[in-house]
């Protein structure tokens, strides 16, 4: 008796780990799509990767909530499962119409600053994507040595769902390096050890010199050439 209320035990606990998902899960019969304009529905249904007559539970409908926001085209995704109708509630981000750059003209400085922007013209707007462009042209202005620069930006919100980004940029003065110092135990004195390096200190007979503005990638520059300064001479820790 023991034995075959073991066995039957078993098998239960076999059949029940073997079909976990069929009993969760249910068939897709119809996709309903609500809210979205610009974004067709056969789009949507491929970001969600689910068709009619899948299986889903909701795990599924959690990485279809996932994939949905991941776009950037939403600001606000629902998704409900009713007597086998998957229901898809969007709101969809703005487009923006255009981008403007105030308080800058010179082309070697816009240039840079624009390049690798996540949010452009007629691209979907979203907050995340704008904070994360206005910190990038920041980083790029200190990298050009503007460390005291300024960057407000501004969103006008138009009619169908459009809106303009202006950043207002305030360059301030460009930094220079008073003094340069070697500090530790560096066995060469300062002077040879300045004319390894490209960075010089700003001095008044130095009018056309670039070297004396603080360059981030100028520093990088400086400590490579310091390190192979070091190993050339023995120096290999």
């Amino acid at each position: 008796m023991i034995k075959d209320f073991y066995k039957i035990l078993f098998c239960m606990i076999m059949f029940m780990i073997s079909c976990p998902i069929s009993t969760y899960s249910e068939i897709v019969k119809k996709i309903e799509i609500k809210g979205n304009e610009r974004i067709p529905n056969e789009t949507i249904k491929m970001f969600s990767s689910v068709s009619v007559n899948d299986d889903i539970n909701i795990e599924k409908i959690n990485d279809i909530l996932k994939q949905l926001y991941g776009t950037g085209f939403f600001s606000d995704v629902k998704v409900d499962f009713d007597n086998n109708i998957l229901k898809i509630l969007l709101i969809e981000n703005p487009i923006i119409e255009n981008i403007f750059f105030e308080g800058i003209k010179a082309k070697k400085i816009k240039e840079p600053i624009t390049k690798d922007l996540k949010l452009r013209n007629r691209s979907s707007y979203n907050l995340i994507d704008l904070n994360y462009d206005k910190q990038k042209i920041i980083s790029t202005l200190k990298d050009l040595g503007y460390y005291f620069s300024k960057v407000d930006v501004y969103v006008d919100e138009l009619e169908n769902n459009k809106v303009n980004i202006q950043y207002n940029i305030e360059l301030g003065e460009k930094a220079k390096i008073k003094s340069i110092q070697f500090i530790g135990d560096k066995k060469i004195k300062d002077r040879k050890l300045k004319n390894v390096i490209v960075s010089e200190e700003n001095k008044f007979w130095k009018i056309i010199s670039s070297k004396k503005y603080l360059d981030e990638n100028r520093i990088q520059l400086d400590m490579r050439l310091l390190k192979n300064f070091y190993i050339n001479r023995g120096y290999y820790n």
